[in-house]
């Protein structure tokens, strides 16, 4: 019997205890924008509508990763692979986790190359597995802190991508299970099913590449994964996200036609 069909009771119990609250808020919010629209002023509306839109953003990802773990459960995983750009990926992500990110006056930093490989890939899926990445750095690291994102050409037909964040860090205990499904690493602040690392790297193995994560010395995590790139290249001198970051979530937006980004 699979892993969710044994679960199943307990994650539905949860499931409705995560939908409950965001939607209760909606709910509210969106009486309140009927009742009073015609006395609230321009910016009480707009503090409303970014909450929405926060609140739905958060309903969508949750939604996409038990999308994802049931079609895992049921054997059903279909990849469409093609060339991608992982610095153009890496743009849009930064538009979409970028008002999760402003919630707590956060910034996204990322370092890549201009001579960097195009990867074989789904690039849907890697984008769900950056947004499971990076909303999760969020989750757990304070207000007005850095989200660090890397990408390198690390060996001959590899690309590493990393995520660092300024949380508390993952014990060595709690990394050899944070990617089974359910698990949260120990961690009991925040909120969540447990299912997004899983997800993340579910969907990096059916890539045919590796995940992890290891603890960051100047304090938090370094969640990485890697991919086959296409064609070869020259490996970078590289580690992962350090104190030298060229470019943060708004500049990433830019069209970067060559040079480092930044």
């Amino acid at each position: 019997m699979s892993a969710l069909a044994v679960q199943r009771p307990a994650v539905l119990a949860t499931v409705a205890h995560e939908l409950r609250g965001p939607l209760s808020a909606l709910q509210t919010t969106t009486e309140l924008l009927d009742r009073d629209f015609e006395i609230l002023d321009s910016q009480q509306i707009r503090v409303m509508v970014s909450a929405m839109h926060r609140r739905t953003l958060w309903l969508r990802d949750l939604l996409e990763n038990l999308l994802y773990a049931a079609t895992v459960d049921d054997g059903q995983v279909k990849l469409h692979l093609r060339p991608v750009d992982l610095r153009e990926l890496m743009a849009e992500i930064a538009a979409v986790v970028e008002p999760t990110l402003q919630r707590k006056d956060q910034r996204l930093r990322i370092r890549t190359r201009a001579a960097l490989p195009m990867v074989a890939a789904d690039a849907r899926r890697v984008s769900q597995v950056l947004l499971n990445l990076i909303t999760n750095a969020s989750k757990y690291s304070g207000a007005q802190t850095s989200i660090e994102v890397g990408v390198a050409h690390t060996r001959s037909r590899v690309v590493r991508i990393t995520v660092a964040d300024r949380g508390p860090g993952v014990s060595a205990e709690a990394a050899r299970q944070i990617f089974e499904p359910y698990q949260r690493g120990g961690r009991t602040d925040g909120d969540g099913l447990g299912i997004g690392l899983s997800v993340v790297r579910s969907i990096v193995e059916a890539h045919g590449g590796r995940v992890g994560v290891k603890k960051r010395r100047s304090g938090g995590s370094i969640f990485w994964f890697e991919l086959s790139s296409i064609g070869g290249g020259q490996a970078d001198e590289f580690s992962g996200p350090g104190d030298a970051i060229n470019t943060d979530a708004t500049r990433a937006l830019a069209k970067v036609e060559g040079g480092m980004v930044g």
